[in-house]
């Protein structure tokens, strides 16, 4: 269906850039070519395109239909512990990381230190 309509469309335009080159350079079938041109466009490509997507809307309103209330997330229970493997916490978890030294050269990563450099 999509090729016909590339198609359409292609030979729709062709025949309209002939009809109007032929308009300035005077060729004898100019204002058939506009008219083939047109009529392609108006009468074959818009019809194959407007199907194409009503075939398309229905298509998917069938899929969403289809899937409709089988969303993993609504049949969840209402409870207070959240920390289950279905239900994972979404805050801000801390890396575990601090940053020991004076200044920007001394400093290096350091796990479980807070203050590196006083200890000797």
């Amino acid at each position: 269906m999509r090729n016909s309509i590339y198609f359409s469309a292609i030979l729709g335009l062709i025949s309209l850039s002939i009809g109007f080159v032929g308009l300035f350079i005077e060729l004898s079938d100019a204002k058939l070519w506009l008219l083939v041109g047109i009529g392609i466009l108006v009468l074959v490509t818009l019809p194959l395109y407007f199907t194409e997507q009503a075939r398309y809307k229905k298509k998917k309103a069938s899929i969403l239909k289809k899937y409709q209330g089988k969303h993993p997330a609504k049949n969840l229970k209402k409870s207070k512990n959240k920390q289950t493997p279905d239900y994972p916490s979404f805050r801000k978890q801390k890396s575990g990381l601090t940053w020991g030294g004076v200044n920007i050269h001394g400093s290096s990563a350091k796990r479980g230190s807070k203050i590196g450099f006083l200890k000797h």
